[in-house]
């Protein structure tokens, strides 16, 4: 969009012509990657184009996909129906990652704590898409599962499923990852997602 403002009006009322400076000024406001800091203010309609998807990372087939600390606070997608192994970073207190799954998984879509020390507490629901089955799974209480894993079966990872770990400890001892979620599972029963294998 060309600039064509020539000469605006001051908080005050004063009337203000822009001369080159100022004009180039606007130019590269409206041509370039803008980043905003601090306290901003937005009046009116604004309009975004493009996508904002900042906080997602989606995750490819394989055994090697990992998450890091940079990724704390984003929605982790397992993105492929083959089998995915995604590895948690070394814990931190408050750090969050968010899994979803958009597609039925075919082979085991595996979230694994980062060593056998920094193990998993807390617990999912398993509900049947299928059938009319839902119970409750709590991870061992001494932290010693290290692994989550839907198999797209009885154990959840049907589109939909959703699994929120969060660090509740910084140090390398069982127990650092606090999970929650509600996994989508298929057939008559439904079994934990929680093993440490």
């Amino acid at each position: 969009m060309a600039n064509t403002i020539k000469q605006i009006t001051t908080d005050g009322g004063d009337k203000h012509n822009l001369g080159n400076i100022e004009t180039a000024a606007v130019k590269a406001v409206e041509q370039g990657n803008n980043v905003l800091a601090g306290t901003n203010t937005h009046s009116g309609e604004n309009a975004f184009t493009g996508g904002v998807n900042n906080n997602i990372k989606l995750l490819v087939a394989g055994a090697d996909q990992v998450v890091t600390a940079a990724d704390s606070g984003k929605i982790i997608v397992f993105n492929a129906a083959a089998a995915t192994l995604c590895t948690l970073p070394a814990p931190k207190i408050g750090m969050k990652f968010t899994f979803i799954t958009s597609i039925i998984a075919t082979g085991d879509h595996e979230i694994q704590a980062g060593t056998n020390g920094h193990g998993f507490l807390g617990g999912v629901t398993v509900v049947s898409t299928t059938a009319a089955k839902s119970d409750n799974f709590s991870a061992n209480a001494n932290g010693a599962d290290d692994f989550i894993t839907q198999t797209g079966g009885t154990n959840g990872g049907g589109a939909g499923s959703i699994v929120t770990i969060v660090g509740i400890s910084d140090t390398s001892a069982a127990g650092c990852w606090l999970v929650s979620g509600n996994l989508l599972a298929v057939g008559s029963t439904v079994v934990t997602p929680f093993a440490t294998t």
